[in-house]
């Protein structure tokens, strides 16, 4: 099957023309990837820093890297979802 396996996100492009339409499809492909909930609460430095229960300072290390990496993800989907006159 060609393609399998591939992790790169297809997104449309927005270029200041069509929002609803761009984010009606950028909030489903978020939700398909599990980062949607990241997207709209976004990450706080205190919130990953926090022990958690049961866990080792290794295992809180291990999700906190987990957690900055799906940021990275999401913040990688968006830049590339828009045109480079919408970028900055």
């Amino acid at each position: 099957m060609a393609g399998s396996g591939s992790s790169e996100v297809r997104t449309p492009i927005f270029s200041g023309e069509n929002y609803e339409f761009w984010i009606i499809r950028m909030t489903t492909i978020f939700k398909s990837h599990g980062l949607w909930k990241l997207v709209e609460k976004g990450i706080s430095i205190s919130d990953s820093k926090k022990k958690v229960e049961g866990c080792s300072e290794e295992e809180v290390d291990e999700k906190t890297a987990a957690v900055y990496m799906q940021d990275a993800k999401a913040l990688g989907i968006i830049q590339t979802a828009v045109s480079d006159q919408i970028f900055l």
